[in-house]
């Protein structure tokens, strides 16, 4: 099972930069950041949520419980996570959003359109 630090250290070196760097994105001192590579240091539940969010994986992929990156994606075609991942498209998202949250809360089980 890889741990944290490993996981960190492999995608921070996938998106082609220095621990220091990733670091300064996410707003840590780089001592403190390399205490998590180097398995030295524990981030909390916060720190997590960050990594997992910048490098696009699941919190259980970064601690090794998982070796699927991203379990509520794989199911999509590249075409469609691209979609979702372009900032360009976030008004969508949130429309796509907004229209399942009002179907659930109203106890429909069958989509609107047909």
């Amino acid at each position: 099972m890889a741990t944290l630090g490993e996981r960190i250290k492999s995608l921070v070196k996938e998106k082609g930069l220095e621990q220091q760097e990733v670091a300064e994105i996410l707003g840590l001192k780089t001592s403190t950041f390399n205490g998590y590579v180097g398995d030295k240091r524990e981030p909390t539940i916060d720190y997590l949520r960050k990594f997992a969010e910048y490098f696009d994986v699941s919190i259980d992929y970064l601690t090794g419980y998982s070796d699927v990156r991203n379990p509520y994606l794989t199911h999509l075609s590249e075409e469609q996570k691209a979609f979702i991942h372009d900032s360009k498209n976030i008004m969508y998202i949130e429309l796509a959003l907004e229209i399942k949250n009002k179907t659930l809360s109203k106890g429909l089980s069958k989509p609107l359109v047909g």
